[in-house]
């Protein structure tokens, strides 16, 4: 391994961003993060030594880029690392990035074949990996004329599953359908999609390509699901069919960088249909604990340092969320004693926690991730309907809104 690298990740509220600032720091990295909220998640890390207090990416991500440019100029940093959304306007404006620093991401017309989901189904069908029935509509008529239920429907740009929605009938179908109207969203010029609802297990592959050849990988399976379709708990799984459309969408896309990707799986024998791709590492602790760092290798990457390919990891690893799982506790019946209850379980080793290890905020690798968990005990235990507001507060700090996207797209 070469040495230790200066990174300076793109933002820290998202829960994949404070794994990849984890594992970066047990890699031996020296890490920086921009982020619009001065006490976002991630700036709790001890392997953080510089905050960077930026412009609201989703709001103005003009500005937000102007930000970070300036930083990097300074030349403290070597790899800019982008940990969510904002890869799009990195990979837009690549052209602008100090020549000092180093980045790994894949080119804006590779980006434009994933990003939407629109695109994503496009794209896919065109690369011959399999997905689940789907067709695109734009008006009413069209989403209305739907009569094959359940099936999900899905708003072309989305951040953290804020746009999809599962339809079980004709009611919810009409009901959305209005809403959508009324907002003006279904006039011809919006694009959906509306994909088959297929039962299986949800399972999640993480990647870093180099100029189109897949360098390493890991999946994990949900175990279970958390707010806004997260994980609480998964485990470690290794499928190599899996691993050969990674190989082909990464050749035919020429990718370069990171790229995740969910799909079901209906049975051990049944191929996996692909449902949602990301430009990015989703959260990669799961895969540290596995013995895969997929953050390291794509600071590797960056560098334009040789990596020798990583296998699989052989043995089946169990990880959870517990922030996570106590918002999702308080947010089901908005009781005290669920949240209590659900402390003593992770505390006992019960249920999904028997052999499994905290990935989120490890607090025997990083004694600073105590701060927001406790704050969001405190806060659950005090009043658990707030539940939904600690996930919005974050979530707002690293999205990138619709229009933002198109703006992003549009401009290319």
């Amino acid at each position: 391994m070469g040495r230790a690298k200066r990174v300076l990740v793109s933002e820290g509220s998202s829960l994949s961003s404070r794994e990849i600032i984890t594992a970066l720091g047990v890699a031996g990295h020296k890490v920086g993060v921009c982020d619009s909220n001065a006490i976002c998640l991630g700036r709790f890390s001890r392997f953080v030594t510089h905050f960077y207090r930026c412009p609201r990416f989703g709001e103005d991500p003009w500005t937000y880029m102007d930000f970070v440019i300036q930083i990097a100029a300074g030349g403290g940093w070597d790899v800019l690392f982008p940990a969510h959304e904002q890869a799009l306007l990195f990979s837009r404006e690549k052209a602008r990035i100090p020549p000092g620093i180093a980045l790994a991401v894949a080119d804006f017309r590779s980006f434009l074949e994933v990003q939407g989901k629109v695109s994503l189904v496009k794209t896919l069908a065109r690369v011959s990996l399999p997905q689940p029935a789907w067709r695109v509509v734009r008006t009413k008529e069209e989403l209305e004329s739907e009569s094959r239920f359940p099936f999900h429907l899905k708003a072309d740009f989305t951040t953290a599953s804020k746009a999809v929605w599962r339809i079980n009938n004709g009611e919810e179908l009409r009901k959305k359908s209005s809403e959508l109207s009324s907002q003006g969203l279904l006039d011809g010029n919006e694009e959906f999609v509306i994909q088959e609802h297929v039962e299986g297990r949800l399972e999640r592959v993480l990647a870093v390509f180099d100029r189109g050849g897949l360098v390493a990988m890991h999946g994990y399976r949900q175990l279970r699901e958390g707010p806004g379709g997260g994980d609480i708990a998964k485990v470690s799984v290794f499928r190599p069919e899996v691993r050969r459309y990674m190989e082909r969408l990464g050749e035919q896309l020429e990718w370069h960088g990171a790229l995740s990707t969910d799909y079901i799986c209906r049975s051990d024998g049944e191929r996996p249909l692909f449902i949602d791709a990301n430009p990015r590492l989703v959260e990669p602790m799961n895969a540290v604990l596995s013995g895969v760092n997929l953050a390291d290798i794509l600071v590797r990457v960056s560098m334009r340092e040789p990596v020798q390919g990583r296998g699989p990891a052989v043995k089946e690893v169990r990880t959870h969320l517990l922030l996570m799982a106590l918002l999702a506790a308080a947010a089901g019946r908005r009781r005290r004693l669920d949240v209590l209850r659900e402390i003593v379980r992770v505390i006992r080793g019960h249920g999904i926690y028997a052999e499994s290890r905290e990935e989120l905020l490890p607090l025997l690798t990083d004694f600073r991730g105590a701060v927001p968990l406790a704050y969001a005990v405190v806060r659950l235990l005090a009043r658990p309907a707030s539940s939904a507001a600690l996930s919005a507060g974050s979530i707002a700090s690293y999205s990138l809104s619709a229009a933002a996207a198109r703006q992003i797209a549009r401009v290319g």
